[in-house]
């Protein structure tokens, strides 16, 4: 079904006195309980409520899918698009983002959620949104064309136990203190500096910015919260941000503990982590303990700081090695519903991706086996002349085979062609393909500040 129909077809009679229809305001309340209790956490409620509200800059109540019982008025399953631009090695791209994906207990395994995301990805085409992503549950949304291609939640901790205490012979080298509105400008300029080397990111328009700061609601579960690192004479170094609650999660001997979570860090230009470290470490410490616990969680002490930075960070390098534990990336949902259209959008950064590379000035061609379809490149001295559908007419054509979707991980930088290769025996390339693939599909080491 095409998008035009599918849309103009709400609301939708699904049978049963069920109707599939957008969200209007007046569908808040409803929303934001219903959100709330299926979530099974009580700051859900607040950010629906300002999704909804009309002020958030790119998302508004009808973006809001509902399924509703007429007999009863009762929201039944509901999801949402929330629409917003990412970079690519720096070249921008319309993102659309499905979340808040719910239905009752009585009323799943019927199709409701495959219909809304039917017109959900209609909705994020008409909006030229060239790929569309989700946070979730394992497995789940592969069902609807998805695939765990992003890393994301790459966290290392340590527990308060192990932070070094100030020694007598010793002054502290920073301290942190609240954003005030004067500093805005300063959080932007490094933001802005440190996505620049990401290869996925999201920037925020200055509209954007003012709603980071002083739009959400404090009990939304996407308000941050801003610390500046300072010296000791009161100069500007750098900024935390991090989540208003302390989260439940692992003490060191694998008991539930509840951690201070720290999504992003960053210094300016020309200062480094080394000399700050333990005086940095004491002041999120410090601040850690005065941070409210979520109301969910069963354990109110707080027993470490999670820094979840991405795989890599200047600050990891800094921290104490024998106290930190690591844990491994879990996953955005990725789909990319053209392919071709994707690519050729972001053409200028896999040319650039080549240049100090082995395969620098490259010439020849490279065909992409998916087994029911394919992509054929052409390259001349180092500039992709081609980006093409292409049939493979054996399922051993090309000089490449990915099954499935397992593409978009080497695409959106999870796994290197090597790492699929051994992961997946249906999954091969020839030497000069796999080294070709990775020079134009580098890894991506950091974590998405997303809307």
């Amino acid at each position: 079904m095409s998008k035009d129909n599918i849309l103009s077809q709400m609301p939708m009679d699904l049978g049963d006195n069920l109707k599939l229809r957008f969200a209007t305001s007046n569908d808040t309340d409803a929303l934001a309980e219903f959100n709330a209790r299926l979530h099974e956490a009580e700051n859900v409620g607040p950010g629906i409520r300002d999704l909804m509200s009309g002020d958030h800059p790119t998302c508004k109540a009808g973006d809001f899918t509902i399924v509703e019982n007429t007999n009863t008025g009762k929201i039944v399953s509901s999801m949402c698009l929330i629409s917003q631009t990412w970079t690519y090695s720096g070249i921008p791209f319309k993102f659309g983002q499905p979340e808040y994906v719910a239905t009752e207990v009585p009323y799943r395994r019927r199709g409701f959620v495959r219909k809304q995301f039917e017109v959900i990805h209609a909705l994020s085409e008409t909006r030229g949104e060239l790929m569309q992503g989700i946070t979730g549950i394992p497995w789940y949304y592969r069902l609807f064309g998805y695939e765990m291609a992003l890393d994301m939640e790459a966290e290392q901790v340590i527990d308060g136990m192990h932070i070094p205490p100030l020694k007598k012979s010793e002054t502290e080298t920073c301290r942190l203190r609240p954003r005030m509105e004067t500093d805005n400008a300063f959080i932007q300029e490094l933001y802005a500096n440190a996505i620049q080397s990401q290869l996925f990111a999201c920037p925020r328009s200055p509209a954007l910015w003012e709603y980071e700061f002083n739009g959400r609601s404090i009990g939304s579960d996407a308000c941050r919260k801003w610390l500046i690192i300072e010296d000791m004479e009161g100069i500007r170094l750098g900024y935390v941000q991090h989540l208003q609650w302390c989260f439940e999660g692992f003490s060191e001997l694998g008991n539930p503990g509840t951690n201070f979570l720290v999504m992003q860090m960053e210094l300016k230009p020309g200062v480094g982590y080394l000399y700050l470290i333990p005086s940095l470490l004491r002041a999120l410490w410090e601040k850690a303990q005065t941070t409210p616990v979520t109301p969910e969680n069963k354990n109110p002490e707080v027993v470490g700081i999670q820094f979840m930075l991405g795989r890599e960070h200047s600050v990891y390098k800094t921290l104490p090695k024998h106290f930190v534990r690591k844990e491994p990336p879990y996953a955005w949902y990725i789909r990319v519903p053209d392919l071709i259209a994707f690519l050729r959008h972001i053409r200028p950064a896999l040319e650039k991706h080549l240049i100090s590379t082995v395969a620098e000035n490259y010439t020849d061609e490279l065909k992409l086996n998916f087994y029911r379809s394919g992509v054929h490149l052409k390259f001349h001295d180092g500039n992709l002349t081609e980006i093409a559908d292409w049939t493979p007419e054996d399922i051993e054509d090309g000089d490449a085979q990915f099954p499935d979707l397992t593409f978009l991980q080497l695409l959106c930088g999870r796994c290197r062609t090597e790492e699929l290769a051994s992961r997946y025996v249906d999954c091969w390339a020839s030497g000069t393909a796999a080294v070709l693939l990775d020079c134009l599909f580098p890894r991506f080491t950091g974590e998405v500040w997303h809307l």
